[in-house]
């Protein structure tokens, strides 16, 4: 007998058990959603709006001030990878002294999190 084969769960899943995590903790966090607004057009079908100026594509998903530092939380599916947008957004907050966390659990999270606290 085959064993069916079990989908990771979605990457919406994941980000609301770290953000239930992060607020259970009391961490100072937002969800960032850096995906434009649906507009439409002229024949009324819906296209998305331009990103306002200056905003940055590549956002992680979830921004935290940590004792003054910024972490970004990259939360990705089991299996999934970063955009190049995501890797380039990555690297400049490293090179700028805050933190990134790629997360594919909460445990991932948790993880980055105490080795962070361990650095402050």
């Amino acid at each position: 007998m085959r064993t069916p084969k079990v989908k990771p769960p979605l990457e919406k899943i994941v980000q609301y058990a770290i953000c239930e995590y992060l607020k259970f903790h009391n961490y100072f966090f937002w969800r960032s959603n850096n995906i434009p607004v649906f507009g439409m057009n002229n024949g009324g079908k819906r296209t998305f709006r331009t990103l306002p100026k200056y905003t940055p594509r590549g956002i992680p998903d979830i921004i935290m001030v940590r004792k003054g530092k910024f972490i970004g939380i990259e939360v990705k599916r089991l299996g999934a990878k970063m955009r190049e947008e995501q890797t380039v957004f990555r690297q400049n907050i490293l090179e700028n002294g805050g933190n990134y966390i790629l997360a594919y659990d909460v445990a991932d999270v948790v993880r980055e999190l105490n080795d962070i606290e361990n650095q402050l």
